[in-house]
């Protein structure tokens, strides 16, 4: 008896953030080193770009602004951990 099941073996599709579009806070959580409180301080603080308002009941970020922030920061990471060599 074989076990030709549909689900064995397939993995996971990677999560990918488009570069366009805009995103809700959830769907950029997982693509974030940080949480949900300190996303909302940090726009807050305007250390995070500033979400736009779709609707009375929608705030989303522009991928593109979100984009620019993962690589200016990984960029200063990586900077800084060459400093540290």
């Amino acid at each position: 008896m074989s076990n030709n099941s549909s689900h064995s073996n397939h993995q996971a599709e990677p999560m990918t953030l488009p570069l366009d579009g805009f995103s809700r806070a959830k769907q950029l959580l997982p693509f974030l080193p940080i949480g949900e409180s300190t996303l909302w301080a940090w726009v807050k603080q305007s250390k995070f770009p500033q979400p736009i308002k779709l609707s009375p009941t929608v705030t989303a970020w522009a991928n593109k602004d979100v984009h620019e922030w993962l690589n200016a920061h990984y960029e200063n990471s990586k900077n800084n951990a060459d400093k540290m060599v």
